[in-house]
């Protein structure tokens, strides 16, 4: 019987070996700012669940200073298409107008941080729809679905992708070039994927975002 058992255990544990290999996350470092907006994204994350608006304030800081737009693509697709669902009820807003509104509800009237507060809005205002640079896109993912973008990278410069989701299931990121060989991926088990390369020239490239999960997932993507 002890022998059956751990004849078991070690066939288990072989396939979860397996399992993670085929899984393994991308080890690439992301850049200063794609970096930045992620710690931005976990002090927003934090201050949502403290209710503290001096952290909301400083993820917010860190954005504008970034100044992320919304992010251009040539074209995106669903794979099924969405069908008729209950909607998913909205969680917390990581985009900056979001959180700096949040902000302001949790300062309690605190007209130091207000008076920041709105120093942050009016930097915004005048650096909002920058051309190029950072971008950004908030997007809802159905259950055991993809997302397929087509985006515009430029040749012989770094070109990054960040993913957050907000932590129900498991979401993979790949990258495909015109010729559709896979370029880059994380497939690790988290909603959390990040993917880093240099394109070989400037043109259009797939960028696939897939739920694994039986429920939808709103997620935030980065580019750089």
């Amino acid at each position: 019987m002890k022998k059956s058992i751990l004849v078991l255990l070690s066939l288990v544990f072989l396939f979860a070996s397996q399992a993670q290999e085929k899984k393994a996350a991308s080890k690439n470092k992301p850049s200063e700012d794609l970096e930045n907006l992620q710690l931005a994204n976990q002090l927003a994350k934090f201050g949502y669940k403290t209710f503290s608006a001096s952290a909301l304030l400083e993820a917010a800081k860190i954005m504008s200073s970034i100044k992320t737009q919304e992010l251009k693509y040539e074209s995106f697709k669903q794979d099924p298409p969405a069908k008729e669902q209950t909607p998913k009820k909205s969680k917390e807003g990581y985009d900056l107008p979001s959180i700096l509104t949040a902000a302001k509800k949790y300062a309690d009237g605190d007209a130091k941080l207000l008076a920041t507060i709105a120093n942050v809005e009016k930097a915004n205002q005048v650096t909002r729809g920058r051309v190029g640079g950072p971008a950004e896109r908030t997007d809802l993912i159905s259950a055991n679905s993809v997302h397929t973008y087509y985006i515009n990278f430029i040749a012989d410069e770094l070109a990054e992708i960040a993913v957050k989701g907000d932590s129900d299931t498991d979401l993979d990121l790949f990258v495909f070039d015109s010729t559709d060989n896979e370029i880059a991926k994380d497939v690790d088990y988290t909603d959390k994927c990040y993917v880093s390369w240099v394109p070989k020239w400037t043109g259009k490239y797939k960028v696939v975002i897939v739920n694994r999960g039986g429920v939808s997932n709103r997620y935030l993507m980065l580019t750089n």
